[in-house]
């Protein structure tokens, strides 16, 4: 389970390895805007438990780091 965001992103640069420095870039800040975005955003909710629980969530509708390199 991925518990914050750079966790995300370290998984994500593992599996764009072997792809241009570009793409990978372009992956990361993608992701990273996403990422923060949606927790920001959940932090708002009244609902809202912990950022684990939160990434958990924006991670399957986002995409799991492995679904996004296939995207790059």
């Amino acid at each position: 389970m991925i518990e914050n965001i750079d966790q995300y992103l370290d998984q994500l640069k593992a599996e764009l390895a072997g792809s241009d420095r570009a793409t990978i870039q372009d992956a990361l800040a993608d992701a990273q805007e996403h990422l923060t975005s949606a927790l920001d955003h959940a932090r708002d909710m009244p609902d809202y438990v912990s950022e684990a629980n939160a990434l958990q969530s924006i991670v399957e509708e986002y995409g799991a780091p492995q679904e996004t390199a296939m995207a790059y």
